[in-house]
C-alpha cells in the first residue's frame, strides 16, 4: 500500500521554475511529473522500480510516435538505461522543469525536432 501510495503522489506531483512555470508539460501521463519528484523516485526504488519502468516504456514509446510520423529525420529510440542516464542528469539540473522538458531535451540530444521553446 505504501508503495502504491509513493507512486501515486509521484504521478500528481507538479512542479514549475522560472523559465519553464509559464509553459505547461507538453503531455499527459508519467512525464508531468516535476524532475524534482523524479529524482526522489529514482532514489528510492533505482531504474528497475515500478514507476521508472513506466516512465522509461512511456519514453521508448513517444520516440517511437515521433518516428512515426514526424518529418524530421528519425532518431534511435534508447534503452532504459539511456533514458534514465539522460533524463537523471537533466532532471538533477533542473529540478524544477516538468520530466517532459528532459525528454524534449533527449529528442533534441538524439538529433530530432527541438521545442521552439528550449531555444537554440
Amino acid at each position: 500500500m505504501k508503495a502504491l501510495l509513493r507512486i501515486l503522489m509521484l504521478f500528481l506531483a507538479c512542479g514549475s521554475s522560472a523559465a519553464m512555470a509559464q509553459r505547461a508539460a507538453p503531455v499527459k501521463g508519467p512525464p508531468a511529473i516535476s524532475c524534482g519528484a523524479y529524482v526522489e523516485t529514482r532514489l528510492g526504488e533505482g531504474t528497475l522500480g515500478a514507476s521508472s519502468i513506466q516512465m522509461y516504456s512511456w519514453v521508448q514509446g513517444y520516440l517511437s510516435a515521433y518516428n512515426s510520423y514526424s518529418k524530421h529525420p528519425m532518431v534511435d529510440v534508447p534503452s532504459f538505461a539511456g533514458i534514465a542516464t539522460f533524463l537523471d542528469k537533466y532532471c538533477r539540473d533542473n529540478p524544477l522543469h516538468h520530466v517532459a522538458h528532459g525528454v524534449d531535451a533527449l529528442l533534441a540530444e538524439l538529433g530530432g525536432y527541438r521545442q521552439p521553446y528550449m531555444g537554440k
